[in-house]
């Protein structure tokens, strides 16, 4: 088990520093595969924190503060109802609700890019409901399944956020959003961390800061589509996983 978590971590590290997003929604399902829903979204929410956090030092001087105001204040208020709606849910429903919203994020993620490549941007960037609807729909994900990335990607895509200034905003609000969603689990839904030793609980750190690492000297040496096409798979296979077998538990 403890290896299979390394090698989830590292790979979803990887992709998350090559690409900008993809830990939970490589990570995620396979760690909830391995230590089971509440404790895999659990671990998921503490790991995404870690990584954008070490993440946030290399970018802070680019994060636009209004933008993740409005994201963080509305993330949080949800985190709340959310983690008292899924406290009564049985193992195999949540391992399900997993499973679909990594297929639905990922899906929003594949046509974000269509419309990246079209240069749709619908939404005006200064206006705060999408803002706030985009911070409900991310808080959302992050208590059920520890993924708030794709409803912040398909805003920026949709309202034309400088990529940089994204990418930089989006690491304290992935940040906060993930440790609110945490939180919340652990004083309204009764969730617990994976039962692990001391010692293994540090390598799995290393292997999240290890993942970064490897991921900051791939970044420029391998193609970004292909890197993309990768994360695409992993997340398809890991989401139908965690579907099938929660819906098979039900």
């Amino acid at each position: 088990m403890l290896t299979l978590l390394v090698l989830a971590i590292l790979v979803g590290g990887i992709l998350q520093r090559v690409t900008g997003m993809g830990f939970g929604l490589v990570a995620g399902p396979f760690i909830v595969l391995i230590v089971g829903p509440l404790e895999g979204v659990l671990f998921v929410n503490l790991s995404g924190a870690i990584a954008s956090t070490i993440i946030l030092g290399r970018v802070v001087r680019d994060v636009e503060w209004r933008k993740f105001a409005w994201l963080t204040v509305t993330s949080v208020v949800v985190t709340v109802p959310a983690a008292l709606l899924l406290r009564d849910v049985s193992a195999p429903a949540l391992e399900a609700t997993v499973g679909a919203v990594v297929i639905v994020a990922m899906t929003l993620a594949v046509v974000t890019t269509r419309l990246r490549r079209e240069g749709a941007h619908p939404l005006d960037g200064e206006s705060r409901w999408p803002l706030a609807v985009t911070g409900v729909a991310s808080g959302f994900g992050s208590v059920a399944a520890g993924i708030g990335g794709p409803p912040v990607a398909v805003y920026s895509v949709l309202s034309g956020w400088d990529a940089k200034r994204f990418a930089a905003t989006a690491q304290p609000f992935f940040a906060v959003n993930a440790l609110a969603a945490l939180v919340a689990k652990l004083v309204l839904a009764d969730a617990s961390f994976p039962a692990m030793d001391a010692w293994q609980w540090v390598l799995l750190m290393v292997s999240i800061v290890g993942g970064l690492a490897i991921g900051e000297v791939l970044a420029p040496r391998v193609s970004a589509n292909a890197t993309r096409r990768v994360l695409i798979v992993l997340a398809y296979v890991g989401g139908l996983a965690t579907l099938t077998r929660g819906l098979t538990g039900l």
